[in-house]
């Protein structure tokens, strides 16, 4: 549980400003992931990133039991897996996925999951 308690506290904050960066500036994120879109070779680093990541999210707490530090578990899992998605799919298969979401109300939906997530692990972390 100590795990998940440091990771929450590192994901949490995280998240509430990623949230809200991309709820403030949907523009400027839209115009990030054409930009993605037209070159995906620029996610090489975000794909090195989200592996160690991931990969140290899942040895330092990997449980999947129904509470609020299965966002902790969750997370972990999914980046390692878009940056195994970043280096094993195809460039249109990548592209393809990046038109699919570079939407306005894919990423203010998007922004409203990473806000509340946030919240709620700062919250769990830094206050209760």
């Amino acid at each position: 549980m100590e795990n998940a308690i440091a990771i929450a506290a590192i994901l949490g904050p995280i998240y509430l400003v990623l949230g809200l960066s991309v709820l403030f500036y949907v523009d400027a994120w839209l115009e990030m992931m054409r930009e993605w879109n037209k070159n995906h070779y620029l996610l090489v680093v975000a794909g090195w990133m989200g592996m160690g990541l991931g990969l140290l999210v899942i040895n330092l707490y990997n449980v999947w039991q129904w509470n609020l530090w299965l966002i902790v578990t969750v997370t972990g899992w999914m980046a390692f897996l878009k940056a195994v998605f970043y280096f094993l799919a195809p460039g249109n298969w990548s592209k393809a996925c990046f038109k699919a979401c570079a939407n306005t109300n894919w990423l203010y939906f998007s922004s409203l999951v990473m806000i509340v997530a946030g919240a709620a692990l700062s919250y769990y972390v830094y206050v209760a």
